[in-house]
């Protein structure tokens, strides 16, 4: 780094921060430097037991600690603002959290063994695990999930790296499909899936796998494997590696979870949140509101603003939504997903 902006940096005249931090300090015309624990916590720069910044990786990294910024609750007061006069007075900015975080408080997961699966481009799955920090022995990462009351909270987070991404693939390399809007309705012209598997691995396999050199395949077609059938099978990928995750972490963190709260876009196709609860094999509740997140956000407002006085007092809050429950009988789906195993295991052979 160029010396002049290493000597700013360690004086505190330059500054180094997250996106929220950036937005605060300029509401604030530069009156507030700060970010929350859920945001600290992404860098690699943040210590999410002692919660604080760690000396060791700043250092290891050549980031002073002089230039970063205070880390506050997500429930905390970060000043006020009028943003450039466009408001008629001055308000609070309150409410500050990382988007799966904010995701996990919004679907009102507040105790160990309560989780969600967010879906989007990937899937981000997180499953409360109490106040107690534990690391994964089969790769799922311990996020700090919220700190509230000085009391930290963590959790499971697993990640899928193509959910709705492998749908955009089906349609931006193959050709196979015009827009996401028809996968559902190919996806039940079949049966079944007639026996073939994607598996799309197009950056590896994350945990449980672990297998970042795995690539992409679809095994199983035959000549009589139709458009359909590879579409169906995408969608199933989804549901196969959302169950990797969740009995991964249900034997790490020695939990059973009973229902999982789902939110984003692709939660509104209907096939597959059935196929996700068959293959599971738990409630899934589907949030009507598809972008849990902002939702988070506001929540941790309100309770710094004292609108809700309780972390409890927040289950008032109710979001509509739809419950899939388990169709298919648990043989059946085990020899899905037997086939799934099966799949994966050719790959990273």
């Amino acid at each position: 780094m160029n010396g002049r902006y290493m000597t700013r940096l360690k004086s505190g005249r330059a500054l180094i921060g997250t996106i929220d931090a950036y937005l605060i300090y300029h509401l604030t015309k530069g009156k507030v430097f700060a970010t929350d624990f859920t945001n600290a916590s992404r860098t690699l720069l943040f210590n999410v037991v002692n919660l604080q910044w760690d000396e060791e990786l700043c250092e290891t990294f050549g980031v002073p600690l002089a230039s970063l910024p205070e880390v506050r609750e997500s429930v905390c007061t970060f000043g006020e603002t009028d943003i450039e006069g466009i408001l008629s007075h001055p308000v609070p900015i309150c409410g500050v959290m990382g988007d799966s975080q904010a995701a996990l408080f919004a679907q009102q997961c507040y105790q160990p063994g309560t989780g969600k699966a967010t879906f989007g481009t990937g899937t981000s799955v997180l499953v409360n695990i109490g106040s107690e920090f534990r690391l994964s022995k089969s790769g799922a990462l311990t996020a700090l999930a919220w700190v509230l009351d000085k009391e930290p909270t963590y959790a499971f987070e697993g990640l899928i790296n193509y959910s709705a991404a492998t749908i955009e693939w089906l349609r931006n390399q193959l050709s196979l499909i015009n827009s996401a809007a028809e996968v559902e309705a190919l996806a039940t012209e079949v049966s079944d899936n007639g026996g073939v598997y994607f598996v799309p691995a197009f950056t590896g396999l994350n945990a449980p796998y672990n297998a970042p050199l795995a690539r992409a395949a679809i095994l199983g077609m035959t000549p009589a494997t139709r458009r359909s059938h590879i579409v169906r099978a995408a969608l199933e990928a989804i549901a196969y590696q959302i169950r990797d995750i969740v009995e991964m972490m249900e034997s790490e963190g020695n939990l059973k979870l009973s229902v999982l709260n789902c939110d984003g876009g692709p939660t509104k196709n209907r096939f597959l949140m059935q196929f996700v609860a068959d293959i599971v094999g738990l409630e899934l509740l589907v949030s009507e509101l598809a972008e849990a997140s902002a939702l988070g956000a506001a929540m941790n407002g309100m309770l710094g603003l004292g609108i809700y006085p309780d972390i409890k007092s927040l289950e008032a809050i109710k979001v509509p939504g739809t419950i899939y429950q388990r169709k298919m009988d648990s043989e059946a789906a085990d020899r899905l997903y037997a086939g799934w195993l099966d799949a994966v295991t050719r790959l990273i052979k």
